[in-house]
């Protein structure tokens, strides 16, 4: 799809492996908590999604090109447009004493080894399998997903860009303004000490420029003052009234 007729598209959904039913990543609290998933809370909220820009499975995203704003429907995710078929070659078996900490070794555990990272299958012997296929490579997946909205406005495709990048940030607090080719942003003072934050702000001009291509300059705008000073303010006193004597 030409970079000038993207999709901006705000979905809901949840993932599950279709041999197992296994869910294994959603966006809804309550699924995230009905299948125990640890998901941070400010990545439990509508994703954005750019069909053809391969943030997601190919198959996901081919699906959603044709949908509107509020469908809901289950699309099923075969491994070649998913995460890919299962590459036995990717799969390696390596001395126990390779291996740091190996207390904490076990089937499922992610471990890095000779600069990548694989997933613990097997330990017997004194030996290690490790694969190194994503972790979904050769499943077929079921997405259940919502459409919850379809983003034209340009100045609010830049925010949700931004948002990617800092899902905790809230849309209203950040500030943009578009003029011709060059949009100014100014970022909440709290996502100034965000660890990383000057790899996040070059990875959002990639993705503003790439993404929305009639802006070609991106500011970045950061404002540091005293903090104000709370004005303590004292109830008033209300005078007392004399009351009038009456003499008999």
């Amino acid at each position: 799809m030409s970079s000038r007729n993207l999709l901006f598209m705000l979905v809901d959904y949840t993932g599950r492996i279709a041999e197992t039913n296994e869910v294994f990543d959603t966006t809804i609290k309550e699924d995230a908590e009905k299948n125990n998933l640890l998901i941070r809370d400010e990545e439990l909220q509508p994703k954005l999604i750019i069909p053809g820009s391969g943030w997601f499975p190919k198959g996901l995203e081919e699906a959603l090109i044709s949908m509107k704003k509020g469908e809901e429907k289950e699309i099923e995710v075969p491994p070649e447009k998913g995460y890919g078929p299962r590459d036995v070659s990717k799969i390696r078996t390596y001395p126990l004493r390779k291996f740091r900490n190996i207390s904490d070794l076990k089937p499922g555990v992610q471990v890095e080894i000779d600069g990548r990272i694989g997933t613990v299958r097997l330990i017997r012997s004194g030996r290690v399998q490790v694969d190194f296929n994503p972790p979904l490579a050769g499943r077929t997946l079921i997405y259940h997903v919502k459409v919850k909205d379809i983003i034209r406005n340009r100045l609010l495709r830049v925010k949700h860009l931004i948002k990617r990048r800092i899902p905790s940030l809230k849309i209203e607090d950040i500030k943009v303004n578009i003029k011709e080719s060059t949009v100014t942003i100014e970022l909440p003072s709290e996502s100034y000490t965000t660890q990383g934050i000057q790899i996040i702000k070059n990875a959002i001009y990639n993705d503003i420029t790439k993404y929305i291509p009639s802006i070609t300059e991106v500011v970045f705008v950061e404002r540091y003052g005293a903090p104000k000073k709370k004005v303590k303010t004292t109830p008033s006193k209300r005078k007392k009234s004399k009351k009038a004597s009456i003499s008999t």
